[in-house]
């Protein structure tokens, strides 16, 4: 963490400043301290790799590999983290109930291309949470501490952790962040919401300002990301200099808009022909021969979400209509055609 520094004087110009953490073996650096959060259906290689060419991001982690009755080996998770490229690190996620078979995926990752290995301890789903993974692990610190340390022992890449704040309260924070560094965590990612939130309860970044605190008291080394209600611009350099976390994490308001990291940055906002240039690849990418059904589905996803550019500003009822539409044909249509003002 950036010791010495008071939060005051954080925000806009620290987004911008590199960040490294460091494993048994190797580091990893982030160009800038802005990261694209692994989002289960969402952050596939196909969409991350759109999202990264668009640059300004510090780095960004895959959706979850789960690890069931056996050490998951190099090739799924090569094709989970996509075909090799330049750029900012790519960290690959697991999930998993106990610190068995741990140590060997972890060791995959790295043969697999992993920039680093994070571990979710955050996932609120009915169905992850009662078979005693992700989000349920918050009541068993000495589990998470296990898992941790079984990941290190298995690669020399930096580890990180994704936590969030509680199961029903946040009593418990600090023993999960001791856990974490005890296991030997490089980076820890907290979630400013409780396992019972749902997406529209309000982030609470005083959560965040916590953690800051105790890990500068306890591991001053140990990175925190701060993750949870940015949804503008704007609320990334403040994140920064409310709580103090050495790094921002952006979900669904980069799903929305994808230049939120330029923005933050002090850049300009996304341009429509930027928007419906990037709507386009993202279908050319999805719709592909053999899964037009799973293509349309998450086109329809980006086009829930959409907000970059101000594509449906004034053009709701478009939106409506294209989100019943039995195919991604009439999408593509509606974004090439001369109805969208300033686009030909």
């Amino acid at each position: 963490m950036m010791g010495g520094m008071s939060i005051a004087s954080r925000g806009a110009d620290l987004l911008t400043a590199p960040l490294e953490i460091r494993g048994r073996e190797r580091s990893v650096r982030f160009p800038v301290a802005a990261l694209l959060a692994p989002m289960d259906g969402v952050t596939d290689a196909k969409f991350r790799g759109l999202v990264l060419d668009l640059g300004h991001v510090g780095g960004a982690v895959t959706e979850f590999v789960r690890i069931t009755t056996g050490p998951i080996g190099t090739f799924p998770l090569r094709r989970e983290l996509g075909e090799p490229r330049e750029g900012p690190p790519v960290g690959l996620q697991v999930m998993t109930p106990g610190p068995e078979f741990v140590a060997e995926t972890a060791s995959a990752a790295e043969t697999a291309g992993a920039a680093w290995v994070d571990i979710n301890f955050g996932c609120p789903v009915k169905r992850v949470f009662d078979k005693c993974a992700g989000s349920a692990l918050l009541a068993e610190p000495r589990k998470v501490e296990a898992i941790v340390a079984a990941a290190v022992a298995g690669t020399g890449l930096p580890v990180s952790a994704k936590v969030r704040a509680g199961i029903d309260d946040a009593s418990r924070l600090e023993e999960v962040l001791d856990a974490a560094v005890s296991g030997g965590a490089a980076m820890i990612t907290l979630h400013a919401r409780l396992r019972r939130d749902s997406y529209a309860t309000a982030a609470r970044w005083e959560w965040i300002a916590r953690a800051a605190a105790y890990l500068r008291g306890r591991a001053p080394g140990v990175a925190l990301v701060g993750n949870g209600g940015v949804d503008r611009a704007a609320d990334g350099p403040r994140m920064l200099r409310e709580t103090g976390c050495d790094a921002v994490m952006v979900g669904r308001a980069a799903l929305a808009d994808p230049w939120i990291f330029r923005e933050m940055q002090g850049g300009p906002a996304a341009s429509l022909e930027e928007s419906v240039e990037f709507a386009l690849r993202w279908l050319d990418a999805v719709l592909v021969p053999g899964s037009e059904r799973r293509g349309v589905g998450r086109a329809k996803m980006l086009l829930r979400a959409w907000r970059a550019g101000g594509m449906f500003e004034g053009r709701e009822e478009d939106r409506r209509r294209l989100m019943v539409s039995p195919g991604a044909g009439e999408f593509r249509d509606w974004l090439r055609s001369a109805a969208i003002v300033g686009v030909a």
